[in-house]
């Protein structure tokens, strides 16, 4: 008995109700997908973190700053086979909430050493490391504004008062998807010099790599142990949990996100659903007519079954289809309003998981058309008048 023929003539018995479901479901797989990416984007940053890398930061609180001094000290660490610094500047180039990106002082001799994922020409590199005011900038931020390397910036930073001017030396890439390339860094010389006699010498957190990563506990213990007693206590953690730290921060945000996608399946489940009931009903005479031929339980139910999957899964390949181009256009007029954002790259598993969402919910809410089918004696069945 072929289920998939009988399924698809009597889904063909009324197109339009048809066509309605299936792109009401492809509605919710494409819904599903994009909310799900949304908290991927928000895990984004621990999901690229290196297993090899710590984070040294002030023990008081992120917005505290940590001595320079401590540079070389922790260089000399055993387990310690890299080090950076870095400062967060929060310049803008305007008044405007949309012209906000990353900005951030670093060391330019050691900064790529510790973030090989950035990567960039030598030429633009060695320039960049010769230009006390050099900055690189990332190569979505270079195509939003047009800039290109030679181009002088200045900006306005939240924290230190004045304008600073910048030289674009180079335009760094990812190494591998979901690299931010949507910064701007610059000499932490540069920001220095300027700085009053209080605020020079300081700098916002380090960066570390570690030879083992199995022994990243025992380096990130031996770090704060080090400064213990110091004025500038340190609190040394996975970079995965430096990035988690600032997810937290939006936990109740995340939550909602992750209740509206599973309020979605369950609207998935209530559309395709009546949609099956709805075509039982109206088969009724035909299903009794297969049971007083000899037709078994089994087959009535498989017949109910097939029809609805054929719903789901030509709702969850529509979807799975729509979903990233929707999500790059929303994505582009999100940016033009509040600035260059991270790359978004939907994952492989959230449309995987979204498809089988789709005929996982559509074989579920078969169930009850199916069982009431099997409950309808067959003599009453063959009575009913279409």
């Amino acid at each position: 008995m072929n289920y998939a023929r009988l399924a698809w003539r009597d889904l063909r018995r009324n197109p339009l109700r048809l066509s309605l479901t299936v792109v009401a479901g492809a509605v919710g797989v494409m819904a599903f997908i994009f909310l799900r990416t949304v908290v991927d984007i928000f895990y984004s940053g621990a999901a690229v973190a290196q297993v090899d890398r710590l984070i040294v930061r002030n023990k008081v609180a992120l917005t505290q700053p940590l001595p320079l001094s401590y540079f070389p000290r922790i260089a000399a660490l055993p387990g310690v086979t890299a080090i950076t610094h870095q400062s967060w500047f929060g310049g803008t180039i305007s008044e405007s909430q949309r012209d906000f990106f990353a900005s951030l002082a670093i060391d330019p001799a050691s900064f790529l050493k510790v973030y090989s994922e950035y990567t960039l020409p030598p030429e633009q590199l060695s320039a960049f490391q010769a230009d006390p005011c050099g900055a690189l900038i990332g190569r979505k931020l270079a195509q939003r504004y047009g800039w290109k390397e030679g181009d002088r910036v200045t900006m306005k930073s939240q924290i230190y008062p004045g304008e600073w001017t910048f030289n674009i030396r180079g335009i760094y890439d990812g190494t591998r998807p979901g690299v931010d390339t949507t910064a701007l860094v610059f000499g932490y010389r540069c920001l220095n010099e300027r700085l009053p006699e209080n605020w020079k010498d300081q700098v916002g957190l380090y960066s570390v790599r570690v030879d083992d990563p199995a022994r990243s506990a025992q380096v990130a213990a031996a770090i704060d142990g080090m400064f213990a007693n110091s004025p500038y206590a340190t609190l040394t953690e996975s970079e995965r949990a430096f990035q988690l730290g600032f997810v937290a921060m939006s936990s109740a945000i995340l939550t909602a996100v992750k209740l509206v996608s599973n309020v979605i399946l369950a609207i998935i489940l209530l559309v395709i659903g009546n949609t099956i009931a709805m075509g039982v009903r109206e088969r009724t005479r035909d299903i009794a007519t297969l049971r007083a031929m000899g037709f078994r339980p089994f087959h009535v139910v498989m017949f109910v079954l097939v029809e609805s999957a054929a719903i789901g899964v030509a709702a969850g390949v529509l979807g799975m289809f729509a979903a990233p181009p929707l999500l790059k256009g929303f994505m582009r007029v999100v940016e033009s309003q509040f600035g260059p954002m991270a790359e978004t790259v939907t994952r492989p598993q959230t449309l995987a998981l979204a498809a089988l969402a789709a005929v996982g919910m559509s074989l579920l809410a078969a169930v009850g058309p199916a069982v009431r089918s099997l409950r309808l004696p067959v003599a009453e069945g063959l009575r009913k008048v279409t």
